[in-house]
């Protein structure tokens, strides 16, 4: 047991000494700066990162440890495109197959332990579930519907359901067990969220509203879409991925705000048509959503579009790695069906992939 500990300390020391070693060779080439603006540290990044980019794509390895999900075989091993995914203290895994109305339970080994829900509107049943998060009190609660909160309990037994007044996109847990729920607003497009109990009872807004593109009447019967940015709660802060400019923002527990982490790339708004009937909205860039790894990186997941026509697309999709002072280290590029979607306790970064048929991908990734 102390030889483990032993190597365990070893090999962390060499970790954090390549780090140092790669930080202190590159330190002049970082290109920005660092300044204070009204109480809240601004993190401005220009040009390429610390990393040169053949470090960035060649010696950053995702090592795949885990593969859940067939084209063909059993029935809880197929989905259908773009499950949800919540992992827990233990490392299970929870996947809300929401087009078959239903989550399923597996364990760190991926052995398949439970199924629950299924459509309908009674105890347990699902109309039109969007959303999966784990609480701290060990149950799993399913959005549905955009305003109703199912608690799942870790044995796959229905608890109990929460009427929430308004529409919602996510539901996020604080460890303090409050609820961040991002909210689906009307009118204008933005980013908005508040705090409340897990009974769903209001408790504040939790910051102040992020508005971009034009306010439009024809809004007032249609809640905003989904297009991009969003929040991810990580330990003891909350970080935001505006959708319409590359800005990382990071908040206190409470909503206030900490730092802004810049970087000089386009990213091209949302185009929203609205008429007295319908909205269109056609989402091309994509900022966020942001992750912390538990060597203290920050993630932050980016989608660009690069076109010369509208048959002469190229979609790229790229983890851009920063420090923990916000300088940006360098991009590595996933393959266009990849997208990561959480990190857990132990630094494990799980992707979906739904090409050539969906499944979860688990990975450790190394800096070699």
């Amino acid at each position: 047991m102390k030889d483990n500990q032993n190597k365990h300390i070893l090999s962390l020391l060499f970790f954090t000494a390549t780090l140092l070693c790669i930080f202190s060779c590159t330190k002049e080439k970082w290109q920005g700066r660092i300044y204070e603006e009204d109480g809240v540290t601004v993190v401005e990044n220009k040009g390429s990162g610390l990393w040169d980019e053949k470090f960035a794509q060649d010696d950053i390895t995702f090592r795949e440890n885990l593969s859940i999900g067939a084209e063909a075989g059993e029935e809880y091993q197929m989905f259908d495109t773009n499950p949800q995914l919540a992992v827990d203290a233990d490392l299970n895994i929870y996947i809300l197959d929401y087009r078959n109305y239903r989550v399923l339970k597996f364990d760190k080994k991926g052995n398949f332990i439970w199924k629950a829900g299924r459509k309908g509107q009674g105890p347990g049943e699902f109309q039109y579930p969007s959303g999966l998060s784990w609480s701290p009190s060990d149950e799993i609660c399913v959005l549905d519907n955009y305003s109703f909160l199912h608690f799942i309990n870790g044995q796959g037994k229905y608890q109990h359901t929460v009427k929430l007044e308004g529409l919602y996109k996510r539901v996020h847990f604080l460890p303090d067990g409050r609820l961040l729920i991002e909210r689906s607003l009307i009118g204008q497009p933005r980013v908005s969220a508040a705090l409340y109990s897990k009974e769903g009872e209001f408790l504040k807004e939790f910051s102040k509203d992020y508005y971009y593109g034009e306010k439009n009447t024809a809004w007032e019967h249609f809640g905003s879409v989904y297009s991009g940015g969003g929040f991810r709660c990580f330990g003891r802060n909350v970080y935001l991925s505006l959708p319409d400019r590359y800005e990382i923002r990071e908040f206190d527990l409470d909503g206030k705000l900490l730092r802004k982490i810049e970087r000089n790339i386009r990213i091209k708004p949302p185009e929203i048509k609205a008429s007295a009937r319908s909205i269109t909205v056609s989402v091309k860039d994509r900022n966020g959503p942001c992750f912390i790894c538990k060597d203290n990186f920050i993630i932050n997941q980016i989608r660009l579009v690069k076109e010369e026509d509208e048959k002469d697309r190229e979609r790229i999709r790229l983890l851009d790695f920063f420090n923990t002072k916000g300088q940006f280290l360098g991009s590595y590029r996933l393959p266009e069906s990849m997208e990561l979607h959480t990190i857990d306790s132990e630094g494990n970064l799980y992707f979906i992939q739904n090409d050539p048929f969906p499944r979860i991908i688990r990975s450790t990734v190394d800096l070699d």
